[in-house]
Formats: structure tokens, C-alpha cells, sequence
């Protein structure tokens, strides 16, 4: 038991500590000599990246959160691999490196919005989920152009799908869907300004043109 808890809190500690290496961050200080969080809309995100500083930017952005999660929740995933439990562990690293995402160590506690971090621990836990919750952000994008309303509600698809889908070989099916509701109110609670926009209809919607 003791082992476990020391196990668990050094997936808990990695996953945070990886999750705070900010992509967006990073790259606008090399490239750019910039801070993205001092353009555009202030997020440390890619969605930020693209509008400020191009294509380019955005999606070397996201690939960069898309790795910088994989590589933890690989490895809890590989700690884990013979117990029953390791859905939920994967979906707990999850929980830390987005924290780490939206809260960074290194930047002063001030990130980006965690939405491609939660894909990922979809995409891991089980590409079903993840294809679904791609189908709604593509799909909300395509018919409205709101960016923050399509990764709110790929958000709230995580734990429904994962619900419905997973149930018949998730022995831990309630701590999975567990992590992954409290992922979607954490991206709620972080696009609440977006959200007072979208209501006001005062909301930016996305565009290709810089």
C-alpha cells in the first residue's frame, strides 16, 4: 500500500511538472520575442497562437501540448498496465498535467485552458470517446466559428461518453468519469469570460486569416 501512495503521488507530481512546460509560452519567447499571454486574447493556448502569430504557430503549438501530455500518461499507462485500475490512473495523470497546463510552475501559475490536454487523456483512455468529443468541436466550429463553445461542450462530452461507451470494461468506471467531469468544469471555469460573451454576444469567432 505504501508503495502505491508513493506511486500515485509521483505520477501526481510528474504529470503536473510536465504539464506546466507551456508550449504556447515557450515558443512565443524563442520565436517571436513575445509573450502570447500579452496578445490577442491573453490565453496561453493554441487557438491564441494561431489568431496572434499564424497557422504555423497554432498548430506547432498543439502538437507540442498534444506531447508534452502523451509522454505522462504513457508512462502511467506502462506503471499500471497489469492492474485493473490503470484507466484511472491514466485519467488522474490527466487530472495533474492539466492543472499544470492551466496553472504552470514555471509561468507563474498563469497558462493556457487545458482543452488539448483533455483530448489526449480521451484519446488514451479510449479513442471512442475522443473521436466523439473531436466530432463535437469540429462540428460546433463549423456551424457557429465559437472556438470557446466547442471546447466546452467537447468538455462536457468527455465524462458523458466515457459513461455511456466505456461502461462494459472500465472496472473503475466512476473515477475515470469522475476526473474527466471535474477536467469539463475546469474548462468551464476557465472560459467563464468567454462564456459572459457568448451570452452577451460579444464572443470572437475563430477565423483562418492572422
Amino acid at each position: 500500500m505504501e508503495k502505491l501512495i508513493l506511486l500515485i503521488i509521483g505520477v501526481g507530481v510528474l504529470s503536473y511538472l510536465v504539464g506546466s512546460i507551456n508550449c504556447s509560452i515557450l515558443i512565443s519567447r524563442m520565436r517571436m520575442n513575445k509573450d502570447v499571454r500579452e496578445s490577442g486574447s491573453g490565453n496561453a493556448g493554441a487557438t491564441n497562437m494561431l489568431r496572434t502569430f499564424g497557422p504555423k504557430a497554432g498548430l506547432i503549438t498543439m502538437l507540442g501540448d498534444f506531447l508534452k501530455t502523451l509522454i505522462p500518461l504513457i508512462i502511467t499507462k506502462l506503471i499500471f498496465a497489469d492492474e485493473p485500475y490503470w484507466q484511472a490512473m491514466v485519467a488522474f495523470s490527466g487530472f495533474c498535467c492539466s492543472m499544470g497546463h492551466a496553472f504552470p510552475i514555471y509561468f507563474g501559475f498563469r497558462g493556457g485552458k487545458a482543452v488539448t490536454v483533455v483530448a489526449m487523456v480521451l484519446f488514451v483512455v479510449d479513442w471512442r470517446c475522443f473521436a466523439v468529443g473531436l466530432s463535437v468541436f469540429i462540428l460546433t466550429v463549423a456551424l457557429t466559428r465559437y472556438v470557446s463553445l466547442a471546447s466546452i461542450l467537447a468538455g462536457l462530452s468527455g465524462p458523458i461518453t466515457m459513461f455511456f461507451i466505456s461502461k462494459r470494461y472500465l472496472a473503475n468506471r466512476w473515477v475515470v468519469v469522475g476526473c474527466l467531469f471535474a477536467l469539463a468544469i475546469m474548462i468551464m471555469i476557465l472560459h467563464r469570460e468567454n462564456i459572459k460573451r457568448l451570452l452577451k454576444g460579444e464572443e470572437h469567432r475563430f477565423s483562418f486569416k492572422k
